[in-house]
């Protein structure tokens, strides 16, 4: 004879699976059918109207790997190059890919360049 969980214990299993479906069917539904949002257009440095702009789904693939599991994200990525990328680089590479390639850009009011990026600072010694 068949052993079978009870009726509360497999309906309750049902249900966790059912969310989970549903939590992977939204990610990948706004992964791949959402409209670009303003500020990801913002940070993806396109124009308004652009509704797919180019890095749009590989910056949400990012921000979702972030998101949901940044430290495995980071040791994959870090066993996925073979141990040339540490685990600490790979996390800050999936952030800076999460953020968008324009994120770190600051344009000034007396200039109309804009800078992004790291600053060097560099001291004169006497």
């Amino acid at each position: 004879m068949k052993y079978q969980l009870p009726l509360t214990l497999r309906i309750m299993f049902q249900s966790v699976r059912a969310v989970w479906v549903a939590a992977m069917i939204t990610v990948i539904a706004w992964v791949t059918l959402v409209p670009a949002s303003a500020g990801e257009r913002l940070a993806l440095g396109t124009r308004v109207g652009e509704d797919r702009p180019r890095g749009l789904v590989q910056m949400r693939i990012a921000r979702a790997m972030v998101h949901f599991a940044p430290d495995r994200a980071a040791q994959m990525l870090s066993r996925a190059s073979d141990g040339e990328i540490s685990p600490e680089l790979a996390g800050m590479m999936l952030r800076d890919l999460a953020a968008g390639p324009g994120a770190g850009q600051i344009t000034t009011q007396d200039e109309s360049r804009s800078t992004g990026g790291a600053k060097f600072v560099q001291v004169d010694r006497p």
